[in-house]
């Protein structure tokens, strides 16, 4: 089998607790022609100490020094200093299967695809990594007799913003063709720059693989993003308005996938903010009010066509028919209980 060399990319800021696990993830691989670069965001922490002792240790792993831009800048100098044919996105504080480049690897040359997607599967930091991987022969075994399910680009949209299981909108747990890159760029200014940027490097794909196999491990914990409070996580409408338009404009063929897309994020922020009010000061609650009315906006302009799509998401038709049934006051109701 052909052995291209992979870059591996990991934006990496005040992580000193999963950063070695990190990074020992990589150096467990089964396969060799890989190199890491770390890019350390202006940590404050050990992360930096890390970073350094980890690029003593081999030639493989180089780190850059950012001055805290944020992950989409950490991975945009990470995608122009990558020399690999190949190229995946891991968290700092995730790690991956030994075997994962060795089985991404082999279903990109085998299939022909740009991108490659496994499983994944949470984990926390009150659950041992170890009961979360099977090291055990049938494992390999098992999946290695699986075949991958492959994509057009236009499915493989589709199926990511009606939010199915595979391939979703993070591009961590992927292998891509790093020429896919070439004339993308991931958005500095977004919380939410992997849903920014996944579709329309989908879309630029020739074709797609789903790897049926658990090779991707992430880590859930209290003070990541998406676990805290914040109006920046109303970026997320932002990046939906943006991609419904985009599609709507130049893929017409996904739009409709889009607004659903949309109509998710709509929901999620709506319960958000709701839950949220207890918590914020006066000016807090005048821009969380004007997100309300932007979601209401959204889900008011989509909800017909998406009640009636049999591809939008069950959980949404729900939301969509108590918004017909008892107004805003009970789907503000129902948002805060589902949508948090």
């Amino acid at each position: 089998m052909d052995t291209p060399l992979v870059s591996i990319v990991v934006p990496v800021y005040n992580s000193e607790e999963y950063l070695r696990q990190c990074v020992d993830s990589v150096l467990a691989q089964t396969y060799s022609r890989w190199e890491l670069i770390l890019i350390d965001d202006g940590s404050t922490d050990a992360s930096s100490t890390i970073c350094k002792l980890a690029t003593r240790a081999t030639s493989r792993i180089h780190t850059i020094r950012c001055l805290h831009c944020g992950p989409g800048a950490a991975r945009n100098a990470g995608l122009r200093m990558a020399d690999g044919r190949y190229i995946c996105f891991i968290d700092s504080d995730d790690v991956i299967h030994p075997r994962f480049l060795e089985l991404m690897v082999r279903q990109a040359l085998l299939t022909g695809a740009d991108i490659v997607d496994c499983r994944k599967k949470k984990f926390t930091d009150d659950l041992k990594l170890c009961s979360s991987i099977n090291f055990d022969k049938p494992f390999y075994s098992l999946f290695e007799k699986i075949e991958s399910n492959l994509y057009t680009p236009v499915a493989a949209a589709r199926r990511m913003l009606y939010q199915r299981r595979q391939p979703d909108a993070s591009v961590c747990g992927k292998l891509f063709a790093t020429s896919l890159w070439r004339n993308i760029r991931f958005n500095e200014q977004t919380l939410y720059e992997d849903l920014d940027v996944m579709p329309r490097v989908t879309l630029t794909a020739r074709l797609i693989a789903l790897y049926p196999a658990t090779l991707y491990f992430y880590r859930q914990h209290e003070e990541s993003i998406l676990h805290t409070f914040s109006l920046k996580r109303a970026d997320v409408i932002d990046v939906a308005d943006r991609l419904a338009a985009h599609m709507k404009e130049n893929r017409p063929e996904v739009y409709a996938a889009a607004l659903s897309r949309r109509l998710s994020a709509s929901f999620n922020m709506l319960g958000l903010m709701e839950n949220g009010r207890k918590h914020m000061t006066e000016e807090e609650k005048a821009s969380a009010n004007e997100i309300i009315s932007r979601c209401r906006a959204n889900i008011k302009e989509a909800r017909l066509s998406s009640l009636f799509n049999p591809y939008v998401r069950f959980k949404n038709k729900a939301a969509i028919l108590a918004s017909y049934a008892g107004g805003w006051p009970l789907l503000s109701f129902l948002s805060r209980i589902v949508y948090r």
